[in-house]
């Protein structure tokens, strides 16, 4: 085992991308540390990685997911607004939950899609899972059991301002990338 880390703060996204980079096992993920999925739940997850799925993700949004303590009022509709906003700037048909810090990916992938992530910030999930979209990779989303511990770091201004500036870098460098990806494509199939 490896610890790694920083004195100063670097954003979110960068600590994954750089955890992800060294990462060994033929499974990564990342579980959010304040514990609001417990870990048994990758139970439900893992059968998935070996059903032809590159990418599992929790869902608290899903008919079967179980919240059992919800946010705030205020976070709540913020999260709605969130959802629909980041739905009409970026796409991501198909996944209810973006924001949920539970995903698992196998190693190739994970690494494949950090390596070209570039948002450091809260909205890294945003970017990688366009991203795999984009790449074609097969994401599953499952409904998890999930409750709310009151200890939000974002702030509720300014942090949802760098969000909101967040989405619209990740449409401009997703799109930018699709030129990219068909190239990539392109010369794999001649090979």
């Amino acid at each position: 085992m490896e610890v790694i880390g920083s004195a100063d703060r670097r954003g979110k996204g960068k600590g994954i991308r750089e955890a992800v980079r060294i990462a060994a096992g033929n499974i990564v993920g990342f579980v959010d540390a304040d514990n609001k999925v417990p870990i048994d739940e990758f139970d439900k997850l893992e059968p998935w990685l070996y059903k032809g799925y590159e990418i599992v993700i929790g869902s608290r949004g899903l008919a079967r997911s179980k919240v059992e303590r919800e946010q705030p009022w205020y976070r709540r509709v913020g999260s709605k607004g969130f959802y629909y906003f980041m739905h009409a700037v970026v796409g991501m048909p198909g996944i209810e939950d973006t924001q949920c810090g539970f995903k698992f990916f196998h190693r190739v992938i994970a690494q494949d899609l950090f390596s070209r992530q570039k948002i450091d910030g809260y909205m890294f999930d945003v970017e990688i899972l366009a991203l795999a979209q984009r790449l074609a990779y097969r994401i599953k989303e499952v409904p998890i059991r999930w409750r709310d511990d009151a200890d939000s770091r974002l702030q509720l201004f300014s942090g949802n301002l760098q969000n909101a500036i967040d989405i619209f870098k990740i449409r401009y460098y997703c799109a930018k990338q699709t030129e990219v990806f068909a190239a990539e494509r392109a010369k794999a199939n001649h090979v």
